[in-house]
């Protein structure tokens, strides 16, 4: 995530730097001049190259290549959590993940809250619950998004939610999300029970690390904002009992904030994730 040398081959000891560039020279064989100078000369072949080397050699299965082609910029796979965080998955957990929930039917079909094409309105990603072999909690998310970059967080070590276990603990499973991009249309104004009786059957209120990861990587594929100087309710409770609420990127921040559950506002209305099909 760093501008800097740390990290990059210019960093690696020269002697393995040298061993790892011979191996690949051998596997070559006879076209490794060709390939080199195509590497050197044809950006575009460059690009695809270093993208592979960037996701670890990560392929998608059938299902991902469709559901990518699908989505667009709205989609955020395995390979991406590889390329921006430098995550690994096992080749279980990479099975596990083959498969996407949510037949193309439903991606091309009306969106049931607010009336356009649901790959149009939704996003879908993977939800990844530890990074580095740590739980990956909105807290631990947080380090890879310093308040010297953007996008960033409203506040850090003075977080109110610190010590909140739906910060601190909560992580998402490791398995497919299709979460709405913006608030439910119209339900701004509304007490948590009307909001929920908004959503159809197969859609429930995401919980907040789940609108956060939706919130920052839309960010990273898109520089759009998804609810700018909004709030989607939640479906956690903070440690006073309030309603977790997260959002408004209005003032460059994002923010996590809470209230009662009766508490009603124009700039909150509810978030919502697709239950799995399958």
């Amino acid at each position: 995530m760093s501008n800097s040398k740390e990290g990059t081959v210019w960093m690696v000891p020269a002697g393995k730097l040298a061993a790892a560039q011979t191996k690949l020279w051998n596997e070559l064989n006879g076209q490794g001049a060709a390939i080199i100078t195509q590497i050197d000369e044809d950006e575009h072949f460059r690009l695809k190259v270093a993208d592979f080397m960037l996701r670890r050699g990560i392929e998608p299965s059938t299902d991902q290549r469709i559901v990518r082609a699908i989505m667009g910029k709205n989609y955020f796979g395995p390979e991406d959590w590889v390329k921006l965080y430098g995550a690994s998955f096992t080749k279980k957990q990479l099975r596990e993940l083959a498969s996407f929930p949510w037949n193309e039917e439903i991606l091309m079909s009306t969106c049931p809250l607010c009336g356009k094409t649901v790959h149009d309105c939704h996003f879908a990603h993977v939800g990844l619950p530890a990074i580095q072999a740590s739980p990956l909690s909105i807290v631990k998310f947080r380090e890879f998004y310093p308040e010297t970059g953007q996008p960033k967080f409203y506040a850090y070590g003075n977080a109110w939610y610190n010590d909140n276990d739906f910060a601190k603990v909560t992580t998402l499973q490791l398995r497919w999300y299709l979460t709405h991009t913006e608030i439910v249309p119209k339900s701004e104004n509304k007490t948590t029970q009307d909001q929920q009786a908004m959503l159809p059957a197969e859609y429930e209120l995401p919980l907040a690390i789940e609108e956060t990861f939706k919130s920052f990587h839309a960010f990273k594929k898109t520089d759009a904002l998804l609810n700018p100087k909004r709030y989607a309710r939640c479906r956690d409770l903070s440690s006073d009992g309030y309603r977790v609420d997260v959002g408004d990127f209005g003032s460059d921040r994002f923010n996590v904030s809470d209230c009662s559950d009766d508490g009603c506002g124009g700039d909150l209305g509810a978030g919502a994730s697709r239950l799995p099909d399958r």
